[in-house]
């Protein structure tokens, strides 16, 4: 038998798509195959195979396990043929061993292997999903709620007011009958890589949260101000509070920002060195730790640079801004690292530079919830990048 054709019965056996007469095909090959022939077609499974790359405690007994296979029982004959051919593997298995331990190690030396996993390889892509509605919310007292676990349409009654899960599956707070809120209480809602989340808040502020953020908001808004704080990144719809004839002001705190507003649209990002709000409709007043503050107009956007502390505002097109809480990407001469960054976050994967391609940029659409080849290969139409896929590491080169 050829040892491609070897290598296609031993991916079948491990996939369990394997015939019962391919079975016995596989088992007599492997008998009279050399041990080099082994070792090699091993090698070979090693480099080429997603399901088994890097997991040397799953494969080490592969050979043994296909020779020792309870539907080959019948087949074996009882004469020395078969223990002599068991202490061959027994050999094999030590050899092969050996071999993934050392190809190993010089694997996390010299970090991702060049041989990756092209993106055309569907078992390694069908890893790596995209994000969707995943969130918990932490309580005053601490108990937390697995929002995904939760079913649609589910009323949590809690003491002063309730939480509910729409039918739609985003989260609304309500404060119940004439029992109020006892204290300034607070509720924290936290999404994970590859998370998203719309709640309502007590006093109607509509808010989406995207992936890797965190929002604490009090149950019961105090009568003469509102306030709120966000790690990462959230767009905020801020529903229009009066008391005695004068707006309420709705307050978004940040690390380094302080925003306030009187009953507007806008969007602020908090994740990395910068924190970016842009304003899509009304007026909001932005104050930063270092005593500057300025007022937005909207379709402008305010970028905060935390370490030099340095303020630049700009004109923009918020569609770019906010296309993630509508479902898509989109990129307007963006960096391929930012480019990157997001991807990272919503499909909840690792992103590795091998070039250096800062001066590369993006412009285009797609999909929040594309298959990550198609998303990977749409960003590849530009000419100036490549991606190769390693389990969940996205390669980046030249």
């Amino acid at each position: 038998m050829e040892k491609g054709q070897l290598i296609h019965l031993i991916r079948q056996y491990m996939d369990n798509s394997i015939s019962a007469d391919n079975l016995v095909l596989l088992k007599n090959a492997l008998e009279q195959k050399t041990d080099e022939d082994l070792l090699w077609v091993w090698d070979i499974l090693m480099e080429s195979s997603p399901a088994t790359k890097g997991h040397a405690p799953d494969s080490d007994h592969l050979f043994q396990r296909i020779m020792l296979d309870e539907r080959l029982q019948p087949n074996f004959s009882k004469d020395t043929k078969k223990i002599k051919t068991t202490k061959r593997l027994v050999k094999l298995v030590a050899a092969a061993s050996i071999l993934v331990f050392l190809k190993f190690a010089i694997d996390f030396i010299n970090g991702p292997d060049p041989t990756a996993v092209k993106l055309g390889v569907k078992d390694t892509i069908s890893t790596i999903k995209p994000g969707g509605n995943k969130a918990r919310i932490v309580l005053a007292d601490g108990t937390q709620l697995d929002l995904e676990g939760l079913k649609n349409d589910t009323i949590i009654q809690l003491e002063g007011y309730a939480v509910h899960k729409t039918a739609e599956g985003s989260i609304t707070y309500a404060i119940t009958g004439e029992q109020r809120v006892k204290g300034n209480l607070y509720n924290t809602i936290i999404t994970p890589n590859g998370g998203e989340y719309n709640l309502t808040l007590s006093d109607g502020t509509k808010v989406a949260m995207n992936a890797s953020s965190t929002l604490r908001y009090p149950i019961n808004f105090q009568e003469n101000v509102r306030r709120v704080e966000l790690k990462g990144e959230a767009y905020f719809d801020v529903s229009k509070q009066y008391r005695n004839g004068k707006r309420i002001p709705f307050i978004v705190e940040t690390d380094q920002q302080t925003l306030e507003v009187l009953g507007t649209a806008f969007n602020v990002n908090s994740y990395g060195e910068t924190i970016q709000t842009t304003l899509v409709e009304g007026s909001v007043k932005i104050s930063f730790d270092n005593g500057l503050a300025h007022v937005l107009k909207p379709s402008q956007q305010a970028v905060y640079a935390r370490e030099s502390k340095n303020i630049a505002i700009t004109n923009v097109d918020p569609f770019y801004v906010i296309a993630w809480k509508n479902g898509s990407f989109a990129f307007e001469d963006a960096s391929i690292d930012e480019v990157m960054e997001s991807v990272a976050r919503w499909y909840d994967v690792d992103v590795v530079f091998k070039d250096d391609l800062r001066d590369k940029q993006f412009s285009g659409m797609i999909s929040r919830f594309e298959d990550i080849e198609k998303l990977l290969k749409t960003v590849e139409l530009t000419g100036s990048v490549r991606f190769e896929i390693n389990g969940r590491r996205i390669l980046v080169m030249k």
